[in-house]
């Protein structure tokens, strides 16, 4: 009898074993599927919150395009002597106009001399530098100046140490 209990007990014991692995193992997986949906989860809301940045960044890179197109295109028409600049760029279509890879804007001289043959009465004279129209003038360029004469005799002795100092300090 002790043979037949000592040998229940162990089919008991080792059938509590295989039903307490089960469950763990049950639990495990159940733990895996959950963890297994969280990572689908957040791989779902990380793609969404990209292409929600990159839109957003779109939307930014067109606008800022544009303020540099409507710039641009406002401060030719300024020097093509537009009468209100301004109304000369909302009337220009912007189709044709792009900004390059190095920023630069493509164009605009075109749209410009496009929409002078076509509205000519939107445009006055170029402004051209040292000239004068009206109220507006165009100032001539700068000359470069040149290099004054320095006599050390001639002049005082505290303007020839302040010269002497300058000279010193530049080199």
């Amino acid at each position: 009898m002790s043979v037949d209990g000592g040998m229940m007990s162990g089919t008991d014991d080792t059938i509590e074993d295989v039903e307490a692995l089960r469950q763990a193992l049950n639990e495990a997986r159940s733990e895996v599927e959950a963890v297994r949906q969280e990572m689908t989860d957040v791989v779902t809301r990380q793609e969404t919150l990209q292409r929600s940045h990159e839109e957003a960044l779109a939307r930014v890179r067109e606008d800022s395009d544009r303020e540099v197109i409507v710039a641009a295109l406002r401060a030719e028409a300024i020097r093509n002597g537009a009468h209100n600049p301004d109304d000369v760029v909302r009337l220009i279509d912007l189709e044709g106009i792009n900004r390059g890879e190095d920023g630069s804007v493509v164009g605009v001289a075109e749209a410009l001399q496009q929409a002078r043959q076509e509205r000519a009465y939107l445009f006055g004279e170029a402004l051209r530098p040292g000239y004068s129209s009206g109220t507006t003038v165009g100032q001539a360029a700068p000359r470069p100046g040149g290099i004054e004469p320095f006599n050390a005799r001639a002049v005082s002795e505290a303007d020839y140490e302040a010269r002497k100092w300058q000279f010193l300090a530049q080199g």
